[in-house]
């Protein structure tokens, strides 16, 4: 098997595995497939984490007490090199029984769809560097608790791509994935440098499928075709922070220096994500209904796309941190989410 396909069976057994396990034995299943010293980076309010130990006691072991029986799903899982790094991305949800607080946020007692993604940096075949992009927000829509306005897009949960394009942890399709990712990049680019001064006409990229599917997190939706991203993310999105600028990173420097951290494709899917991959300045309004705080933001998120037969960009799932993005104007949506709690208190019917 190819070293790519055998860490993405890694991947997809850890995840596996630990959608299985008591919470008394996560650490175990840490232990077999990490290094001990593996560091974790997941969106906030986890943020860093060194070490097997820590991870369990803050991040694993709240998440299965909180949906004891959840599931892992994987919808794409893909593999490559980046900067002399072999990397796996997966992408799907867990999902199961909200049975107990997390995050302040109440249990609901019902079946919970949590956004997953995780990028994993395989060394000797354990994780050594692991980033979680989850959307914490959409579980507080579920919990009838979401914070802001009614979001532009739909906040329907993402589907998975077509049958037969999504998850495969036993092969990988280097040749095709290095063109994939080409087109990715090539739109990126071309996004960065894009004529800001008619927000309301914004072609974007010709490299977009005309019915490319766009699936935002909660706070933002989901859209379909260039018009339905224009007028439901893409316009708000700039008007907020017209100054928005992709990190230039040294990729010679550190694995952690801010820019893509990960940038490789896989047959039809490529992904690419920084911590932060963005900075901006918070000037307008419109974005979650918030009025302008003035304040400069650095935006952790990540994109995974497929590529039509046609070498379009048809779909787009995206990760954002949002409550670190909003964190760092000076709102607290956890801490607030505590008063909601308190007051919302449910039980499990007699």
């Amino acid at each position: 098997m190819d070293n790519h396909a055998k860490n993405k069976s890694i991947v997809a057994r850890f995840l596996s595995e630990l959608s299985q396990a008591e919470p008394g034995e996560i650490s175990a299943i840490l232990g077999q497939f990490c290094h001990q010293d593996v560091v974790w980076e997941v969106f906030h309010p986890f943020n860093t984490i060194h070490g097997i130990e820590a991870a369990d006691s803050k991040f694993w072991n709240p998440l299965k007490t909180a949906f004891p029986d959840y599931e892992q799903r994987l919808n794409i899982i893909i593999g490559g090199e980046y900067e002399g790094r072999n990397w796996v991305s997966t992408l799907g949800h867990v999902t199961g029984s909200f049975f107990s607080s997390w995050l302040n946020i109440p249990p609901t007692y019902g079946i919970t769809f949590l956004r997953f993604g995780l990028n994993a940096m395989v060394r000797d075949g354990k994780l050594a560097k692991v980033y979680i992009l989850i959307d914490i927000v959409d579980v507080m829509r579920q919990a009838g608790l979401y914070p802001f306005r009614q979001m532009p897009g739909s906040p329907e949960q993402w589907p998975a791509p077509p049958a037969g394009t999504g998850v495969r942890d036993d092969s990988y399709d280097g040749e095709q994935g290095a063109q994939s990712l080409r087109t990715v990049l090539e739109m990126q680019q071309g996004l960065l440098a894009m004529d800001l001064t008619d927000l309301k006409h914004a072609d974007y990229s010709p490299l977009w499928h005309s019915n490319k599917n766009w699936y935002g997190p909660a706070g933002i939706g989901s859209t379909r075709g260039k018009r339905g991203f224009r007028e439901y993310h893409g316009r708000l999105f700039l008007q907020a922070f017209p100054d928005r600028a992709g990190v230039a990173r040294d990729h010679n420097g550190p694995q952690d220096a801010p820019g893509h951290y990960i940038r490789i494709g896989d047959g039809k899917f490529a992904v690419t994500s920084g911590w932060p991959s963005i900075y901006a300045t918070h000037l307008g309004d419109g974005w979650l209904g918030l009025a302008p705080s003035g304040r400069k933001v650095e935006m952790r998120v990540a994109d995974w796309y497929r590529v039509s037969d046609d070498n379009k960009l048809i779909e787009n799932w995206v990760a954002m941190d949002i409550l670190h993005i909003l964190w760092q104007v000076g709102l607290d949506v956890l801490k607030d989410m505590q008063y909601f709690a308190d007051r919302t208190k449910r039980r499990w019917p007699d």
